[in-house]
């Protein structure tokens, strides 16, 4: 009988505890069009007898516990968005919701706006893409340029360059940074003559909403020159919640940042108003490579009936150190020069923060007795950067009707500045260094230029710095629309006009000690030869080169799209006309006869049919219009398989016109046979999204025709640049990235990319000496079959972890692999097909970064948020390979003869930021 009520009692105890048991429903809460966390949100649940709730937390994500199994209606909302709400079952196990919140606007579509900017959605644009939200970017970032956090995706490969502060570059599935395409608010921000980035430009960290990798073909609806892919940058605007963001930064090498940003959120009349300023100071962590910056941002928004209108402006008056080439690695470090089989230098070993451009300076007068009286002794850097390039966008999207949105852009930009090097009257940029400390020996130099005797009593300076200017005017406009045809159908089209024109020259900068200068008289390939070569040139002056680049682009795309919930589809093409032309101030005068130009330099005549003509017969020489017509072609589709599985292809073609600089010599001669460049891509990818796992898998297979390279060598002392056209390149590889949500406390993310980048075939190459004298023949061929592609990392493994161990303080720990890194090399060493070799391959890197911060409870009634945070660079303080030049190379396969920049030593941040 004792056993039956044992039993008994233990079955009831069983079952009431089984009755008493409760689950919980947890997930997080997201802007559906960034992917950031939208912290605050409010999560109600209601049903089987319970309502009850949760705020969101800093990353997004929620937990509401002591639900009883049943079904629940759970709403998410948030201020500025349009509440959700989902059905969940609970049952023997806790549930998860995620909800991805729309912005709350009733007369424009939000999803159109940020298509329009060339966002890829998930899930529906079928192109390989990787998001970085407003959250990661403010704990992630520390004091690094921009696209440094953009490491953590699969298949980019970013460096800090020299390491000057701007002085970063990306890579993209091993393709530099003049073939990606880089976007701010949809509008183009590559330089139109090079395709360069400059990131020093902008400093855009604190103002960035979110930031967006699309790797291969890309989805933006304009004709922009991406092979590798495309960036795309969305600042703050539009912001609904009034706000008011203080920060504080301090770190190593002196480094101190100070900004402060207002939002009015949506005031009376739908007017919002954002604005941002900076202040940032740093030694450099490479030698007296000194970063001095403001930074201005301001949007003003305005609600209009069916239009949003904004007017965005921005910049970043700069001026920073830099160390503009690679080095023999025995002058870094002893150390690495032995592991990669190089013998140590003498007078090397000099750590990994050298820079020979600078050098200390006592300028001096003589008294009345010839005695020298110094001033106080200062640092003088041989090359740095200066530059203000303020941008004007003015953005209307205009919901015409429910069928047709309308979305244009004007905008202008303002480059001046340029970067600093020496300069002699030879017209090289190599200048005297000191033979002991290996920098610039600018005071031996002022001495030469103030005693040499040869100079007295004027004091002609052999040795001076000067300006390399590279202003521009930019201004251009986009116009495109989309048109429902149905509800699975729409037409899209739009075009893209911009016209450019570059200032480039040279001016003197300073004398260092002399009073005038001026090029050799024997040079009669620089300078300007419509006046006198003794005329005395004073600080100010242009020297050397003068002329400016104009470029006329005129774009138009069309695209087809089809989308239902399962079968996206989409088929477009762009088609682009490009005119270059070059004006040259510095080159001989001309006077055309008979349809026949005949060049007439200062002092010099031409009779041309009894007749004579003077230079002040003639006309500033300008080359006619290099026209060039690009295209491309391409189309595909997303398949939702289930709920949480996807599949996706494309295929395209791209005919890309060359750049300017591939166009034209540094003389401006026009080069032969200049043809449009064929990249060809083909991709398929696989992705599962489930509410705490995301994942991607894609391989890629890109084919590059007639491609162009242009590179500078200094070993025989003066400047000799390069230019290799017409050869092929081979890129294909494998991708994959995971976001893993292990609890509401951890998240994991990782990234892996394995790929094979390879020349195919032979190419052309030309050289030319600073001079502009014609180095070995004519279109040289050069055998590179087979070589492996350099410059960038083609295996790649990235994990991260963010670990919120108490509710406010978060730990994010983030290791980063790269191998199979072969050097850049100059393609001209392989001049015969028997001597072709390998680029060499450098060893593996590994890097440990680690942040870390802690956001206090809200103050006073919750309207006060105080945060700190913290990060620590390359915790483990290791150095590494980051960028491997060849340039002085005859042979690429040496590791005595390649040049390299390592990584920062171990650097940390602080900061405090308060907000309202």
């Amino acid at each position: 009988m004792k056993h039956f009520l044992l039993a008994g009692t233990l079955l009831t105890t069983s079952v009431g505890a089984m009755a008493q048991a409760t689950y919980s429903i947890k997930g997080r809460v997201l802007d559906k069009l960034t992917g950031e966390a939208l912290p605050g949100a409010t999560v109600q649940v209601v049903g089987n007898g319970a309502n009850t709730g949760a705020g969101a937390e800093e990353n997004g994500s929620y937990l509401v516990p002591g639900l009883k199994p049943g079904t629940y209606t759970v709403r998410a909302s948030f201020i500025g968005y349009k509440l959700l709400e989902q059905q969940v079952t609970v049952g023997s196990q806790n549930a998860t919701a995620t909800f991805n919140l729309t912005s709350d606007n009733a007369t424009l579509n939000e999803v159109q706006v940020v298509g329009s900017l060339g966002v890829a959605v998930e899930r529906s644009t079928p192109v390989a893409f990787a998001a970085v939200n407003e959250v990661k970017l403010r704990e992630t970032l520390s004091n690094r340029d921009l696209p440094m956090i953009l490491n953590e995706t699969p298949g980019v490969y970013a460096t800090q360059g020299g390491g000057g502060t701007g002085d970063s570059r990306i890579n993209i599935r091993g393709f530099d940074q003049r073939n990606v395409a880089v976007l701010v608010n949809g509008v183009p921000v590559n330089d139109m003559e090079t395709g360069q980035v400059f990131w020093s430009n902008w400093d855009l960290g604190d103002v960035t909403k979110s930031l967006q990798v699309q790797r291969g073909l890309s989805a933006s609806k304009i004709s922009v020159p991406s092979v590798g892919g495309s960036i795309n940058v969305v600042t703050k605007g539009f912001d609904d919640k009034k706000a008011i963001l203080a920060r504080v930064e301090t770190g190593s090498n002196s480094y101190q940042k100070y900004s402060l940003m207002l939002s009015t959120g949506t005031m009376k009349g739908d007017w919002a108003v954002t604005v941002y300023g900076s202040r940032r100071l740093s030694e450099g962590w490479v030698d007296k490579a000194f970063d001095d910056a403001w930074t201005y941002f301001g949007n003003i928004s305005k609600r209009a009936g069916n239009h949003r209108i904004s007017l965005t402006g921005m910049g970043s008056p700069q001026s920073h150190g830099t160390r503009s080439f690679a080095q023999q690695v025995g002058l870094f470090s002893t150390e690495k020069a032995q592991e990669i089989g190089a013998a140590p230098l003498a007078n090397g070993d000099r750590g990994f923060k050298y820079n020979p451009y600078w050098g200390t300076l006592s300028r001096f007068t003589l008294d009345g007795s010839g005695n020298k009286v110094a001033q106080k002794q200062e640092n003088l850097n041989e090359r740095s950067n200066y530059y203000h390039k303020p941008q004007i966008n003015l953005n209307d999207y205009w919901q015409v009707n429910s069928k047709l949105f309308v979305n244009a852009v004007a905008y202008a930009s303002f480059g001046n500045g340029g970067g600093v090097t020496g300069l002699t009257t030879g017209n090289s940029s190599t200048i005297l260094q000191n033979g002991t400390t290996l920098q610039t020996d600018f005071q031996r130099i002022y001495e030469l230029n103030y005693n040499d005797p040869r100079n007295n009593p004027t004091r002609r300076s052999q040795q001076f710095l000067v300006n390399n200017v590279n202003s521009h005017r930019w201004y251009g406009g986009v116009l495109g629309a989309d048109y429902s045809l149905g509800d699975k159908l729409t037409l899209s089209a739009g075009v893209d006009g911009r016209l450019y024109r570059g200032l480039h020259y040279r001016e003197v900068r300073d004398l260092l000690g002399g009073d005038y200068t001026n090029l050799n008289p024997s040079i009669t390939t620089a300078g300007n030869r419509n006046e006198d070569p003794t005329t005395r040139l004073y600080e100010g002056d242009k020297i050397s080169y003068n002329y400016d680049g104009k470029t006329q682009w005129l774009g138009g795309y069309a695209q087809l799209e089809y989308k239902t919930p399962v079968l996206s589809a989409v088929v477009s093409g762009t088609v682009s006309q490009i005119n270059y032309k070059r004006i040259d101030y510095f080159r001989p005068k001309q006077v055309t006869v008979d349809g026949q130009s005949y060049d007439v330099a200062f002092n010099q005549t031409q009779t041309i049919n009894g007749r004579t003509y003077t230079a002040a017969d003639g006309k500033t020489l300008e080359t006619p219009w290099a026209e060039f017509t690009g295209y491309s072609v391409k189309a595909g589709a997303n398949y939702n398989v289930t709920e949480r599985n996807n599949l996706f292809v494309n295929v395209g073609h791209n005919s890309r016109v060359p750049f300017f600089n591939q166009v034209y010599t540094s003389q401006g001669q026009q080069y032969r046979d200049v043809k449009p460049e064929g990249i060809t891509s083909v991709e398929l990818g696989y992705g599962i999204s489930y509410p705490s796992l995301k994942a991607t898998l894609n391989a890629y297979y890109i084919l590059w025709a007639n491609k162009s390279t242009n590179s500078i060598s200094t070993a025989t002392g003066e400047p000799v640049y390069s230019t290799v056209r017409n050869v092929n390149a081979r890129h294909m590889g494998v991708e994959m990235s995971v976001a893993q949500e292990i609890s509401r406390s951890l998240q994991l993310n990782a990234a892996i990319a394995v790929a094979d980048w390879r020349w195919v075939g032979q190419g052309l190459l030309n050289q030319v000496t600073e001079s502009g004298i014609q180095v070995n023949q004519l279109d040289q061929p050069v055998y590179l079959d087979g070589v492996h592609v350099g410059d960038a990392a083609q295996n790649q493994f990235q994990l991260g972890l963010r670990y919120e161990p108490v509710r406010g303080f978060y730990v994010r720990p983030s290791l980063l692999v790269f191998s199979k890194y072969y050097a850049a090399f100059n393609p001209e060493s392989i001049l015969e097909e028997n001597s072709r070799t390998d680029a060499y391959r450098l060893p593996t890197s590994k890097n440990l970064d680690l942040h870390f911060g802690y956001e206090l409870r809200p103050m006073y009634n919750e309207k006060v948020r105080i945060g700190f945070r913290a990060s620590v660079l390359n915790v483990l303080n290791e150095y590494y390979f980051t960028d491997v030049s060849n340039r002085n190379s005859t042979n690429v396969a040496d590791p005595n003869l390649l040049q390299a920049f390592f990584n920062r030593g171990r650097t940390f941040t602080l900061g405090m930021s308060v907000g309202l």
